[in-house]
């Protein structure tokens, strides 16, 4: 696949925060405690003091809604493009995701047994966006044979694409202030990798009547981006703080009557994009020849660039990045001594953008093992079953799993020239898989340190003492 098309697909399947963010609720795992910054990890007396990941926690995921199933699986798998199930001239839209989110370093201490006070330090990778394209745009990678002479085609190629990637070091702080209420809290210092930003609001196509291998493509609208397509700088890969950021994780739990009640607000905030942050305003017209599939993908490729990366200006400009608000509520139901069935209904909403997905997670607990199957519906209206597994002691926790679990089996034996399941009719394509691995050590959390020590749970942290004098 030649680089500009590569470039255009990683556009076009923009990064989402459409990846694992149910399955780890309420399971008390390392991971979940950076994620829900109220969530605790550590269990005083059975727990010792640190925790850190001995291995990258991440996760990936990857979906496509749309005609361009077919299209694309074949290109990517099969090495050839395969448009019968396009349209042209309807303007109907592919909505393509991807993700990924590795937490590279974590450690957390607990601090104090006074208010079950945890701080902890992370530092992971991240993006998030979306893509938005017809039909259209990515047949005309295989040519114009698929658009009539003299009969021009008018916003049919009106995209919109999003993607954004950046470090996140962040400092959490979590502390019990009741009996049942614990808050928390995640501060971030950011450091931008990438950033596109595409909207295409008018677009034409003609095919020249003299010459039937020619067609002429104009497009108007803006483009913002942090480096050229196709030209994209390792530096930037590096911590170097070019575009500096911050953000903030809020989150509170809630446990009356045995329910655990969860709100959260994540990554709150916004980078400003420095370097070689440009934006483009276009409204430009290129000429698309048709020659051999290949000539005509590359030809395809020089127009396009030609026509986004025209009437440059350089300049720094702010952008907040993709925050959520996510709302939990989970009871755990006692089946014998030693099994537990563990039920969490989450509902979860962009804060700067449309979308609400909601799950069902049903965890069952047995001795050290756990596992959990997902009923997921996401911000597109698609609906998923996930799958997890998990060992946890508590000084230990190994996972792994996935939030599409068939779908990930498909696109798996795609990549294996499994012509079958590329052509496999789905109401989308997707995958995911996440792992993850944490473990701790250092002294035994043990809240009765002597004989005239008694422990009645009356300690409290400094939010614990400030709300006590609050209500007195």
């Amino acid at each position: 696949m030649k680089k500009f098309f590569a470039g255009v697909l990683m556009l076009l399947i923009s990064v989402s925060c459409y990846a694992q963010r149910f399955a780890h609720y309420n399971t008390g795992t390392l991971y979940d405690s950076f994620e829900n910054p109220s969530q605790a990890a550590f269990i005083p007396d059975s727990s010792r003091q640190f925790a850190f990941n001995l291995l990258p926690n991440f996760n990936a995921n990857l979906y496509l809604k749309g005609n361009a199933q077919y299209t694309l699986k074949s290109r990517l798998f099969l090495g050839k493009y395969d448009n019968s199930a396009f349209t042209v001239g309807e303007g109907k839209f592919n909505d393509v995701t991807a993700n990924v989110n590795a937490y590279i370093g974590m450690l957390r201490m607990f601090t104090s047994m006074s208010g079950k006070t945890e701080v902890g330090l992370s530092y992971q990778i991240k993006g998030n966006g979306r893509g938005h394209v017809t039909d259209e745009t990515i047949a005309l990678f295989n040519g114009i044979d698929k658009f009539n002479t003299n009969q021009p085609y008018f916003d049919l190629f009106n995209n919109r694409a999003f993607y954004e990637a950046f470090h996140q070091f962040s400092i959490n702080y979590r502390e019990k202030v009741t009996h049942n209420f614990a808050v928390g809290a995640k501060l971030s210092l950011l450091s931008g990798i990438g950033y596109n930003n595409l909207n295409v609001t008018e677009s034409e196509l003609n095919r020249n009547p003299a010459d039937q291998n020619a067609a002429t493509l104009r497009l108007r609208g803006t483009f913002q981006s942090t480096y050229v397509l196709g030209q994209f700088p390792r530096r930037d890969l590096l911590p170097f703080f070019r575009s500096p950021g911050a953000a903030i994780s809020l989150g509170a739990t809630y446990a009356p009557k045995g329910y655990i009640i969860q709100a959260n607000v994540k990554d709150l905030g916004a980078i400003r994009w420095r370097g070689g942050a440009t934006t483009y305003r276009f409204n430009q017209t290129r000429t698309i020849r048709t020659t051999t599939p290949a000539q005509t993908e590359l030809d395809v490729e020089d127009a396009i660039t030609g026509i986004f990366e025209s009437n440059p200006r350089r300049g720094s400009f702010t952008k907040a990045i993709v925050g959520r608000a996510d709302l939990s509520v989970g009871k755990k139901f006692m089946l014998n001594e030693s099994i537990n069935y563990f039920p969490t209904a989450v509902i979860s909403k962009l804060i700067n953008g449309s979308g609400t997905a909601a799950a069902l997670v049903n965890q069952v607990n047995f001795s050290n093992f756990s596992t959990s199957l997902s009923g997921i519906y996401n911000e597109d209206k698609l609906f998923d079953l996930g799958l997890q597994l998990m060992y946890k002691t508590p000084n230990m926790d190994i996972f792994i799993g996935s939030e599409q679990l068939t779908r990930s089996f498909n696109l798996y034996s795609a990549s294996r020239e499994n012509e079958s399941a590329v052509t496999n009719p789905m109401s989308h394509s997707g995958a995911n898989i996440y792992f993850g691995f944490s473990f701790k050590f250092g002294k035994l959390l043990e809240r009765w340190k002597n004989d005239s020590y008694y422990y009645d749970g009356s300690e409290q942290g400094p939010l614990g003492c400030t709300w006590k004098r609050w209500n007195n």
